[in-house]
């Protein structure tokens, strides 16, 4: 799964990514605009694996890795290119808007106002109206095939279509409306832009992060509380600052400044979140691994990312919850205290459980 990196040009998406990404994407600038796309991905920082990986000493560590797409800036006075690059975010399993809050006249704004409110609110009108003509474009074939035969299957289509063309022309995200399970399926299909998991961004200075009670950062946290998305600031040039430093180093600085942790690291946890995933761990002294899986995957399909001879054969799997395994110290304390659990093939695996799996090929 992937998710892209969408924005107006020049608020910093590349720079996110190659913070992201540890990738070294060039920057654009707006009249250089490319249909360049960037591909990366980025390990997700785990403490857990951290600890696990102290206590086993292993060959080898794994982190969970997610995937990121650097996306050319929407523009609407070039039409063909915006539909490309709406066509190439549309194919991205969720979205992250990056929203520029920093001024600087080295980098101008492409509205020449430094306004995150009126750009995000440009951002989702762009989703909403790519959607609207897809969705008009769907009902006008539907209405053509229903001369010739009106199946159940496209009178279904047509009212949950309609639903969703009232919806958009009130300027409402699709992800608002309310539809059954079988509605959910007829769409999936689609990938509407405004159906999509969506993270918002705030590009903002030094200041700005350091200062979030500024008048300019409350603007822009409070519209995207008031539309439901989760935000975050993330000072994408002081990233980058921070990324190119080693590991004394980046201690120092982030000391310096007041940050716990980069700001990168949240982004990618964030990001996390957002593709629904959560992880299981294995662990040994030859492999300490994160494996990604979807929040709500059942025992034996989480047996299946290994192997799926595993998968095939799955007899039961030995849970013990990582909390558990911190507090005691041990694998053999866990069951010594009663912690660890045997579950069979339907037990939904929760995030941190450290995980055997016991099968027979």
């Amino acid at each position: 799964m992937r998710i892209g990196l969408a924005g107006l040009p020049l608020s910093g998406k590349t720079t996110l990514f190659n913070v992201a990404a540890k990738a070294h994407a060039p920057t654009r600038d707006y009249l250089g605009q490319s249909d360049q796309i960037n591909n990366g991905s980025a390990k997700v920082p785990d403490e857990r694996i951290d600890f696990l990986s102290e206590i086993y000493n292993p060959k080898k560590t794994t982190f969970a890795t997610i995937e990121f797409t650097d996306i050319p800036g929407i523009s609407n006075e070039d039409q063909l290119s915006s539909a490309k690059t709406l066509a190439d975010i549309r194919i991205c399993d969720a979205i992250i808007l990056v929203v520029r809050l920093f001024e600087g006249e080295s980098v101008p704004h492409v509205r020449n106002k430094v306004d995150p409110v009126s750009d995000l609110e440009e951002l989702l009108l762009e989703f909403v109206f790519s959607d609207l003509d897809m969705v008009n474009n769907k009902l006008e074939r539907i209405a053509k095939e229903m001369k010739a035969s009106k199946k159940p299957n496209l009178v279904k289509e047509q009212e949950i279509m309609t639903a969703l063309k009232e919806a958009l022309e009130s300027e409402k995200l699709i992800s608002e409306v309310n539809m059954t399970d079988e509605q959910e399926q007829l769409t999936r299909g689609y990938r509407f832009l405004t159906q999509k998991p969506l993270l918002v961004v705030g590009n903002c200075s030094e200041e700005q992060y350091k200062n979030p009670e500024m008048p300019i950062v409350q603007k822009f946290k409070k519209a995207c509380q008031e539309k439901g998305f989760t935000s975050l600031l993330i000072p994408a040039q002081i990233e980058t600052e921070i990324a190119d430093l080693s590991g004394e180093e980046q201690s120092m600085f982030l000391a310096e400044y007041g940050i716990e942790k980069p700001a990168s690291d949240l982004l990618i946890a964030e990001a996390y979140k957002l593709l629904n995933y959560i992880s299981f761990l294995t662990y040994g002294h030859d492999e300490v691994r994160a494996w990604s899986i979807q929040n709500g995957t059942i025992a034996q399909k989480a047996a299946g990312k290994i192997h799926s001879d595993i998968e095939k054969g799955f007899i039961r799997a030995e849970i013990i919850p990582f909390e558990a395994f911190k507090e005691k110290g041990s694998v053999a304390a866990v069951k010594a205290a009663g912690l660890a659990r045997l579950e069979g093939k339907e037990y939904i695996i929760s995030d941190g459980d450290m995980v055997e799996f016991r099968f027979n090929v």
